[in-house]
């Protein structure tokens, strides 16, 4: 009898370091389960942190290249304008240097020569200048025009 109540008792003791096994399994296993909840919580947020500023920064890559676009059509119509004032400028150049020639040709004296020289000159230094101006305005009014496209994004 006294054997079988060791038996009994080292069974039970055998249940109850079982039955404590199986609870410490138990709790590493849920606390294992709970720290792998969290870690997957923290990297979901994480991702869609790096997806919202991902999708923000080509959102705004996209905006900063439709703006590079308009400035770049702008600044090349201005490029075509001037250049057709150049080519006008240089067609008006030739009929003044045609009409200059014809007039020296026809000339008296050496002073009509020198006087309508003289003349010529200064018709083709103001043509000259009111050119030049005409070229600045262009770019200026190209510039400003740019610098809306600028200002309209940055609000």
């Amino acid at each position: 009898m006294a054997k079988q109540a060791s038996t009994e008792t080292q069974g039970a003791a055998t249940d109850r370091t079982g039955d404590a096994a199986r609870a410490a399994t138990d709790a590493g296993a849920q606390a294992a389960q709970q720290g792998a909840e969290k870690l997957q919580d923290q990297m979901n947020s994480m991702l869609g942190t790096a997806g919202r500023a991902s999708q923000e920064a080509a959102r705004l890559t996209s905006e900063n290249m439709e703006l590079m676009k308009r400035l770049a059509e702008t600044m090349a119509a201005g490029a075509k304008e001037a250049s057709s004032e150049i080519v006008e400028w240089t067609r008006r150049a030739s009929e003044r240097q045609s009409e200059a020639t014809r007039q020296i040709t026809q000339a008296r004296s050496l002073d009509e020569v020198l006087d309508f020289q003289n003349r010529c000159i200064r018709e083709n230094l103001q043509a000259l200048l009111d050119f030049s101006a005409k070229v600045s305005r262009l770019s200026a009014e190209k510039a400003s025009e740019a610098s809306s496209y600028l200002d309209q994004d940055s609000r």
